[in-house]
């Protein structure tokens, strides 16, 4: 597996020196580890909403009324993307911040369509085409009139739905098709820490699989089919260590810049039988791989990192306030929060 600090490298592309004077006066603005558990130990709902106020969310606090706080964060993310499409100078490669919601809104219109159900309240409106174009073209059987990122994966989430008619058949499809179109969007573009950015999303996808599959006793010929190509590690090494136990299994990535992230999220799945562990090393992975964006001078990377810094954030804070708004226990909140600042 290559190192992934041979990826640490930035394009210094000076055609974003505006562009990046903008991003470092506001990403000071992210919020810490200390804030987000501050929130998360607030009393109530509406005492974490207060935690808010002398931060950048705060500007929109009275907004929330009538929506409640999932339209702050939603507004939040929209400014989010408009600030990215107005500083982007390589579209084909931002885009990819809207185009991870078309595939999940074809994700949504698909199994509507296979179900015959009303999933509306599902869908996302920040992709790039917007589920009008999605869900016309499936419900009229015309999926080459799909916007052309998303024609390959319909087909495939058609087919697999065709011989296992189980909904997770499709998204596996989908995502499978949506890194496959990510890869070739940032191969040979030139930018190694951006193509890190995606392999490295890749491999977490799969190590996330690869330990739920143990967890749940799939059999190891099932588990070809839950991994993703185009990865930094190659889906033969998780087949090849899948029926291991842990001790070993860690003996088996000793060499692996995810050894942690297998060690604590199996610890947790042994200990607690819980997939929380996982995913905060997971999301406490990504995040140090983003803020090594701190380094660099100019390029494009430095946008994106912080633009995925952000929708990370925006996400802690809605499991927080969901957690908040559901009055669960606070280890339960403060257990989500990631590690990384």
């Amino acid at each position: 597996m290559k190192d992934l600090r041979t990826h640490m490298v930035s394009s210094e592309d000076v055609r974003y020196a505006y562009a990046i004077g903008r991003i470092r006066a506001i990403e000071i603005t992210l919020l810490g580890k200390q804030r987000l558990e501050r929130v998360g130990e607030a009393r109530t709902l509406d005492d974490a909403l207060r935690q808010l106020s002398d931060t950048i969310y705060g500007m929109h606090l009275d907004e929330i009324e009538e929506g409640g706080y999932p339209t702050l964060l939603k507004d939040e993310e929209e400014r989010l993307l408009d600030l990215v499409d107005s500083l982007s100078l390589d579209k084909d490669i931002s885009d990819m911040l809207h185009l991870k919601y078309d595939f999940q809104n074809l994700k949504v219109a698909i199994r509507e369509t296979v179900a015959g159900r009303d999933l509306s309240h599902l869908y996302v409106s920040f992709g790039l085409y917007g589920p009008e174009a999605i869900v016309g073209p499936l419900k009229a059987d015309t999926i080459e009139q799909l916007p052309e990122p998303l024609v390959a994966a319909a087909r495939a989430a058609l087919e697999a739905y065709s011989k296992v008619p189980d909904p997770s058949a499709v998204d596996l499809a989908i995502d499978r098709a949506m890194f496959e179109r990510f890869v070739s969007l940032v191969e040979g573009s030139g930018n190694l820490y951006i193509e890190a950015i995606v392999r490295t999303w890749i491999d977490l996808a799969n190590i996330r699989s690869f330990m739920r599959a143990r967890y749940l006793g799939f059999e190891a010929r099932a588990l070809s089919g839950l991994l993703f190509g185009g990865g930094f590690m190659e889906p033969a090494a998780f087949v090849a260590a899948y029926a291991l136990p842990l001790e070993e299994l860690l003996q088996h990535f000793e060499l692996s810049p995810y050894r942690d992230v297998i060690e604590k999220g199996g610890a947790g799945l042994e200990k607690d039988e819980s997939f929380v562990s996982l995913e905060r090393e997971i999301a406490n992975y990504m995040v140090a791989l983003l803020r090594q964006s701190r380094y660099f001078t100019f390029g494009l990377e430095i946008i994106l990192a912080y633009a995925l810094l952000k929708q990370n954030e925006i996400k802690t804070l809605s499991l927080i306030l969901a957690a908040k708004d559901r009055e669960l226990p606070l280890e339960a909140i403060k257990e989500r929060i990631p590690d990384a600042d």
